[in-house]
């Protein structure tokens, strides 16, 4: 908004006047024109002080409405700022999300492998031990290769391990007792076959 300000230098005149009051009120120095006239000059200065108060006053409104634009200037363009940084952090988010979801999934996954691996190796545990029951003979002679035991105990500690990893505390602690009974048994077979020997020995 442009406002245009009147100053006292644009209209010269004035001060002309006001001369030609004075001087015009000196010589008809007595009557009511003498009177009128230097009330007149009064006037005429009255409103050349306001005129300088308002002038001053715009000047001064002015400044303070150019202050007040510069200002609002730079809070739009940290508005702005702002936010481009906000949508920049939306996105950021979104992304982080994304990755934390598809982190979750691959752990579902992989638990989920790690489930059926343990249930295999339960399964493969039942089976040793059917086999122990079925084919034990009378001297208590296992026929189950103890290399399938090793391997089944090392399946069950390397699950146990993978488990206390991923926190699955009870997964864990399933097959390590399913590893210390493999151990037992593999003890009792080494004992048994050691006993065998003794007696043909003898």
């Amino acid at each position: 908004m442009t406002v245009s300000i009147t100053t006292p230098q644009e209209v010269p005149e004035t001060a002309e006047i006001l001369r030609f009051l004075h001087r015009f009120a000196e010589l008809m120095s007595r009557g009511s024109n003498s009177e009128n006239l230097l009330r007149a000059a009064r006037l005429l200065e009255a409103q050349m002080d306001q005129l300088k108060e308002s002038n001053e006053l715009l000047r001064v409104e002015r400044v303070r409405s150019d202050t007040n634009l510069e200002l609002r200037m730079a809070l739009e363009g940290r508005a702005a700022g702002l936010e481009s940084e906000m949508t920049a952090l939306k996105s950021q988010l979104s992304e982080t999300e994304l990755r934390l979801s598809e982190v979750a999934l691959e752990a579902e996954q992989k638990q989920g492998e790690l489930l059926r691996r343990a249930e295999e190796a339960e399964a493969q545990l039942a089976a040793a031990r059917t086999d122990l029951a079925n084919k034990a003979c009378g001297d208590t002679h296992v026929l189950v290769p103890v290399t399938t035991l090793h391997r089944a105990k090392a399946q069950f500690e390397s699950l146990a391990a993978a488990f206390e990893k991923s926190g699955n505390i009870v997964s864990q602690v399933m097959c390590e007792a399913s590893a210390s009974n493999l151990d037992r048994v593999i003890v009792d077979a080494g004992a048994s076959e050691a006993e065998n020997r003794s007696n043909h020995a003898a």
